[in-house]
């Protein structure tokens, strides 16, 4: 499928820019009254240039990589502490999205590239099966991986990202015209279902990648998506403040009130009821699993987008949060 073709239902293909997060502010919201106090915790850790962009960040334990415009890949071996630019051999298209499982990592981004390193340093390129843009990937500890991007594009692997085939969706039982709607992120559990979340407010799974239904349907567009360790809350973000949860595995959906009428890229969840989103000139904070929400009142996050979050883990259970978006800038965040 080709990233330029026509699509149905073109007003909401604005969601596919919201995710590339490389575009200035699109919508912003007045904000509703809040039952917790506004939080102002922000580090910064990294500034690149003024064109720099990164499009996602993930952990495994202190390792962890970010991936951006122009092939831009950072690593960092001390929880994000500091990070170091990282070799890669393409540089001249977008790295959207990283996986990282088992000391291994898949990154994806723009025509349909794929990239694998089984050692998350030496990067190759896996034969191309797409050339829509990939927006998010995920992957298991046995290797099963699963990208999702552009028009409805769905493509799996099981050797860790080497070779992938193309998984066709029958969207006329899913969206009304079988519209084939964009996909922004992706989950996929260690028993081999997958989550998925995209435009239309679709929140999609599947047992095998073959046969999908929709859990969940709406007017905006979902952005990020993070899943509970165990599986059973999972949290969704997106347009307009968006911010949906679910406390059985994904079967039902609340949305919650943000406090924002920010596009919300990013959101991170613990298994504490700590819930952060981000995205275009806005973090909020939930301490209670979305209940009550405050924001991040701090210049870092009122004058930048923040594409995604991740967290490290070190040693004793300390945790550092991570933001990463506009200008190659990577933020700490103080939950």
């Amino acid at each position: 499928m080709s990233e330029g073709r026509q699509h149905a239902r073109p007003a909401a293909r604005a969601g596919l820019f919201a995710r590339f997060a490389a575009m200035a502010v699109l919508l912003s919201g007045a904000a509703v009254s809040m039952a917790a106090p506004p939080s102002s915790g922000a580090k910064l850790l990294r500034h690149g240039t003024a064109h720099d962009a990164l499009y996602d960040v993930v952990f495994e334990g202190e390792k962890g990589i970010a991936v951006g415009a122009f092939g831009n890949v950072l690593a960092t071996t001390d929880g994000g502490a500091t990070w170091q630019v990282q070799a890669f051999p393409m540089k001249h298209l977008a790295l959207m999205a990283v996986a990282m499982r088992e000391g291994k990592c898949i990154a994806v981004g723009q025509t349909g590239l794929v990239y694998a390193a089984a050692d998350c340093k030496t990067w190759k390129a896996a034969p191309s099966m797409t050339k829509s843009r990939l927006l998010a990937v995920d992957v298991t500890r046995q290797g099963l991986a699963y990208a999702v991007g552009a028009f409805g594009t769905i493509l799996k692997s099981t050797d860790w990202g080497q070779s992938w085939a193309v998984q066709t969706v029958d969207w006329s039982t899913i969206t009304d015209d079988g519209a084939e709607p964009h996909l922004y992120d992706i989950h996929v559990a260690e028993d081999g279902s997958v989550t998925a979340v995209g435009e239309f407010e679709l929140v999609l799974r599947s047992s095998d990648g073959q046969q999908w239904k929709a859990l969940h349907k709406g007017e905006r567009s979902l952005f990020g998506l993070s899943v509970v360790e165990g599986g059973k809350k999972m949290y969704a973000s997106g347009q307009s403040g968006a911010l949906l949860s679910s406390a059985d595995g994904g079967a039902t959906w609340t949305s919650h009130k943000t406090g924002t009428g920010a596009i919300l890229t990013g959101v991170h969840a613990t298994a504490q009821g700590e819930v952060l989103a981000s995205g275009i000139n806005a973090v909020v904070l939930s301490r209670d699993g979305g209940a009550t929400w405050s924001p991040l009142n701090s210049k870092l996050v009122r004058n930048a987008w923040y594409q995604a979050l991740a967290a490290s883990e070190g040693t004793g259970g300390k945790r550092r949060l991570v933001a990463v978006g506009a200008g190659g800038t990577i933020l700490e965040l103080d939950l």
